[in-house]
């Protein structure tokens, strides 16, 4: 009879037996360890651009409030359509935006595999910064409601065979959560999740720890930037707050939580991590996440009992860093694992 520990690694890797076309990952032999596989994401040179694809299309989706925030993304078509796909939204993560390399990387390698993409702005980040006066979070699933609505209503030629979802780090908690709250009427026919940071108070802890503090303020400060743009509505003891913050912790502690009215980082946290939701999904999505990741501790994605849901694929790779996987032929191997889902479940 298997130990607990043996069933426990089979709960979190069946994602490699069950379908087809996902390999297991193998890191490039010169970026072992999880810091040089999370680095890795500064050499991507994808020529996927605005410049290079003159049929990309920019959108812009007002919100609902008064006077209207405008969200915005990038839709690159198919360059070798095969059969019918569905339109693929990425969302990026913190300190990110929809024309952020990885991104454009995965839109690229969708692209040339038949898929439709929508390279995602979350409110205030990328071109959406101007134009929006209020603020995103990684439980803000409304944004996510109100984005596949908009496309399934105004844009019917885009989503005619479907749509589904790729999202990275805090990006994916997003989806996570809107696939939770959803249940069986997501407007998503199936979802990846790249590095998702499933309990973000475990989260922020362990980016204040050791070596990890220096990506802590590296996210810190993108975060900063983006809260700080001059189209935000900020009160001036915001502003000072959020120029004396000294970590992400802090940040979400003194302004996140009581800006969206929790009583702090802990009860934010609590409130908008997907964690305790996993069960309530019914969409079928593939969760990629590597034991080396230097952001998300391992021991989240291990204590969840993936056998209750038919509709959850894990997969916990050995190595691959925080959305990095860099693999021994010098590609992505989560974007070929993405293919790879889509094509069998789909």
């Amino acid at each position: 009879m298997p130990d607990d520990e043996t069933n426990r690694e089979n709960r979190v890797t069946v994602a490699a037996d069950q379908i087809e076309g996902i390999d297991s990952f193998q890191p490039h032999p010169l970026c072992r360890g999880g810091w040089l596989q999370t680095i890795s994401v500064k050499w991507l040179n994808p020529q996927l651009s605005l410049d290079t694809r003159p049929d990309a299309i920019g959108i812009s989706v007002p919100d609902d409030h008064t006077p209207p925030d405008e969200l915005s993304g990038y839709y690159f078509p198919a360059t070798d359509k095969r059969g019918d796909k569905p339109l693929v939204t990425v969302f990026h993560g913190m300190g990110g935006h929809a024309l952020s390399r990885y991104m454009r990387s995965l839109g690229q390698r969708l692209n040339t595999n038949g898929y439709d993409v929508l390279l995602w702005n979350h409110r205030g980040a990328g071109r959406s910064a101007s134009k929006c006066a209020r603020f995103h979070h990684p439980g803000l699933t409304a944004d996510v409601c109100h984005l596949t609505e908009h496309l399934k209503a105004d844009r019917p030629e885009w989503t005619r065979n479907g749509l589904a979802c790729v999202a990275f780090s805090l990006g994916a908690n997003l989806l996570l959560k809107y696939l939770a709250e959803s249940g069986a009427d997501s407007n998503f026919n199936a979802a990846v999740s790249v590095s998702a940071p499933l309990d973000m108070e475990v989260t922020s802890k362990n980016l204040r720890t050791g070596s990890n503090y220096a990506f802590d303020q590296y996210l810190l400060n993108k975060q900063r930037d983006e809260l700080l743009r001059s189209s935000a509505e900020l009160t001036d003891e915001e502003r000072s707050t959020l120029e004396s913050v000294s970590s992400v912790w802090e940040l979400d502690d003194q302004f996140t939580a009581p800006r969206f009215g929790y009583d702090g980082a802990k009860d934010y946290y609590a409130e908008n991590s997907a964690v305790d939701s996993m069960q309530s999904i019914r969409t079928p999505t593939l969760l990629l996440h590597a034991k080396d990741d230097p952001v998300v501790v391992p021991e989240v994605f291990e204590g969840i009992d993936w056998e209750k849901n038919d509709a959850l694929y894990p997969m916990l790779c050995e190595s691959g860093g925080h959305t990095g996987f860099f693999d021994q032929n010098r590609r992505r191997w989560h974007e070929s694992a993405t293919i790879a889902f889509f094509d069998s479940v789909l």
